[in-house]
């Protein structure tokens, strides 16, 4: 495993990490030996041009959208709003 993926491993697994000043990060960052690419996406948080300098592809993310009919706002509930009396003037319907 390379050391700039080891590096960001540990930036994710430490919190205390994040609260690092940006010149502690660099010293952290020269300490690696990480080629001149990889050295300088990880400063510029760059993962594009981390991914190229480590010669690995981006992620991919496939979505997939079945086209139709939108549904309506009130074809789905909104759980914020109370239910609403279906009779228009909020009366129970009179019973014969």
């Amino acid at each position: 495993m390379s050391n700039a993926i080891r590096f960001l491993e540990s930036l994710g697994q430490n919190p205390a990490l994040s609260r690092l000043s940006a010149e502690q990060l660099q010293e952290m960052i020269d300490s690696l030996e990480l080629s001149g690419n990889e050295s300088d996406a990880l400063r510029r948080q760059d993962a594009a041009a981390l991914a190229d300098a480590l010669e690995k592809r981006a992620p991919l993310y496939c979505i997939l959208w079945e086209p139709g009919q939108e549904p309506s706002p009130l074809d789905t509930p909104d759980d914020t709003e109370p239910l609403r009396d279906p009779t228009p003037d909020g009366d129970a319907p009179e019973e014969e």
